[in-house]
């Protein structure tokens, strides 16, 4: 209870830095501005994910109205940031793997995985520093980059998206039972079906996610 208090605060912090204590009728990518969203770090977004479990469950009679829709809020916000950056990831693996003649493995993506960790997931400065890397490698750097840096490059790029899916697999998964509990979000059910459906297409393809029909679980090896 005490971890959950301190979740409750830093919500409340977060709120009050981010004006993110707004009521948002809709749900829809093209709306948001990721430029004026904050992106929490793990820790953080494992806090306000916490605090969507605990209303949602034990905690349901504790949790008034504004507490969900603030975590909703929160939650929002934090998966169309995850979704941007697992789409730009893939499109500069599916560059990479053409460009360099890179074999795709095609392996399963194992949600428990050690490897996939949020204490493995790079901060934002970093990830952007490999995303840069790479676009040098496939455009006009083309003739700098050998092979194996290509190489290295799409292990450390996967390994980032891996762990990108799965945790916007669990925000959309809190999201969609967090609609359902609140009737006023319950319109953007299908917008919530639709970012699950792209994760599915994520674990089988080094594409841009399609939309496609809702995950209900992992297919995990």
């Amino acid at each position: 209870m005490t971890t959950l208090r301190i979740c409750f605060a830093a919500l409340a912090v977060l709120l009050a830095s981010t004006n993110a204590f707004i009521f948002k009728p809709t749900f829809s990518p093209s709306r948001l501005v990721l430029s004026s969203v904050v992106e929490l770090d793990p820790i953080d977004l494992m806090c306000i994910e916490d605090v969507a479990e605990f209303c949602l469950g034990d905690g349901a009679g504790e949790c008034d109205a504004d507490d969900m829709i603030a975590t909703e809020n929160q939650l929002e916000d934090q998966t169309h940031i995850l979704h941007k950056k697992i789409e730009d990831i893939s499109t500069l693996l599916f560059q990479l793997r053409s460009e360099f003649g890179i074999e795709d493995k095609g392996e399963k993506m194992n949600p428990l995985s050690p490897r996939l960790s949020y204490k493995r997931q790079l901060s934002s400065i970093d990830l952007v520093c490999i995303e840069n890397v790479a676009e040098f490698c496939v455009g006009r750097g083309r003739d700098e980059c050998s092979l194996e840096d290509a190489d290295a490059l799409v292990n450390q790029l996967k390994d980032q998206r891996d762990i990108l899916t799965v945790e916007a697999f669990n925000v959309d998964s809190l999201l969609k039972k967090l609609h359902a509990r609140t009737s006023v979000f319950s319109k953007d059910s299908d917008d919530i079906d639709s970012l699950l459906g792209s994760i599915s297409n994520i674990l089988t393809m080094d594409e841009v996610p399609k939309v496609g029909p809702a995950v209900t679980t992992f297919d995990i090896p």
